[in-house]
């Protein structure tokens, strides 16, 4: 069943492109991060380093942050869009 944009609530919206966004972007950085140290012990001593230090907390904020403006800002061009081409604006 096909459910229009319009329908659904524009914080579930925002929220599913955010989540979208988040889990692609941590893939891709995690994949840069990986063949960037060229080795797994490499990769893996940089992730203990930076949650030793708790530098983690504030990369992660920043990404979450990021994707929250994504996922509000394609949430809201995607309705606006989609009213347009339905006529209702």
């Amino acid at each position: 069943m096909t459910q229009n944009i319009l329908d659904v609530p524009f914080w579930k919206v925002a929220l599913r492109f955010s989540i979208s966004f988040l889990f692609l972007l941590t893939l891709f950085l995690t994949g840069v991060a990986y063949f960037k140290a060229e080795s797994y012990r490499v990769f893996a001593d940089a992730i203990d380093a930076s949650i030793a230090s708790g530098e983690w907390i504030s990369v992660v904020l920043s990404k979450v942050a990021i994707g929250i403006v994504y996922g509000i800002a394609m949430a809201y061009f995607s309705r606006n869009k989609a009213k347009k081409l339905q006529g209702l604006n």
